[in-house]
């Protein structure tokens, strides 16, 4: 089954409100089948965040390594989609 944008929403929320309930290695596993289930064009779109705090852009299919590698992204990304 295909994980929908709107479910890494819920699993984004779920790592805030509750992280002891999803654990982050999860969360990057169905940010993984997301990405997969993406046609190929939409792979190969950026994803990231502009600000005063600083930037960073990555191609979507570079997503699960980001959120693995650099915890500030993690971090943003995670907020981004749990709408915080």
């Amino acid at each position: 089954m295909t994980v929908t944008f709107e479910e890494l929403q819920q699993f984004a929320r779920m790592l805030l409100e509750k992280p002891l309930s999803f654990s982050l290695d999860d969360f990057v596993k169905k940010v993984e089948e997301w990405v997969q289930s993406q046609p190929e064009p939409l792979r190969d779109s950026f994803i990231g965040y502009f600000g005063s705090g600083g930037s960073k852009v990555v191609r979507r299919r570079e997503l699960p390594q980001a959120l693995r590698e650099d915890p500030d992204f993690r971090e943003r990304f995670i907020k981004f989609l749990a709408g915080r």
